[in-house]
């Protein structure tokens, strides 16, 4: 088998939901039909960013927040992926930071892996708005300026047991940035917090 093909049937077993063996790979876009989530998590904020964050090279600190999100599956793809709107109420709780922000977003999700017959797994990406009732002090300091209204980015992943579907350990990121100058110029990068939490799906 010449390389290439091996390539592409590796990548195929790892990312598409096509039978393997005749046996469709369990998967929360195939077993369930769970549309609503409630998500609650605990995130650490950083004055890296995103890039750091995502290879695993961002310093947390003390300022950390609390979020409950609640998030709609509009739209299931056969394919594997989904299409989800998500509100968020978080609380932020540090030396720097004391205030509310209320967060909306659009993500895309994506379903099924290799793995799931043993840990049901999820990632999912999102795009929206984020708004903070005030300017908050670790962003001043950070990033040289903030604003109440910025974009908001999210990074999620999640994993479950096959049997107990409707319960997931959740680990995302939680990005607040002003969008290349959108929104203020004078921020310099990008608020970013690592966050840890429960789902259930119902």
């Amino acid at each position: 088998m010449k390389k290439s093909a091996a390539l592409l049937l590796i990548a195929s077993m790892l990312f598409s939901g096509l039978s393997f063996a005749g046996e469709k790979w369990p998967s929360r876009a195939s077993t369930e039909d769970l549309d609503w989530t409630v998500t609650g998590y605990v995130a650490w904020l950083s004055p890296e960013q995103l890039g750091d964050m995502l290879i695993g090279q961002a310093e947390l600190t003390d300022n950390k927040l609390y979020a409950l999100a609640l998030t709609k599956r509009l739209k299931r793809w056969n394919s594997g992926w989904d299409f989800e709107v998500e509100g968020q109420v978080a609380k932020h709780d540090g030396p720097l930071q004391d205030h509310w922000e209320l967060n909306a977003l659009g993500s895309f999700r994506w379903n099924r892996f290799y793995w799931d017959r043993f840990i049901n797994t999820s990632f999912a990406v999102g795009l929206g708005l984020s708004y903070a009732t005030e300017e908050g002090l670790f962003e001043i300091i950070a990033h040289g300026d903030t604003s109440k209204l910025m974009t908001y980015i999210l990074v999620d992943l999640d994993f479950s047991l096959p049997q107990y579907p409707k319960w997931a350990l959740d680990v995302r990121i939680h990005h607040r940035s002003s969008a290349y100058g959108t929104f203020n110029d004078n921020i310099q990068g990008a608020s970013n917090a690592l966050g840890v939490g429960l789902k259930y799906r119902w």
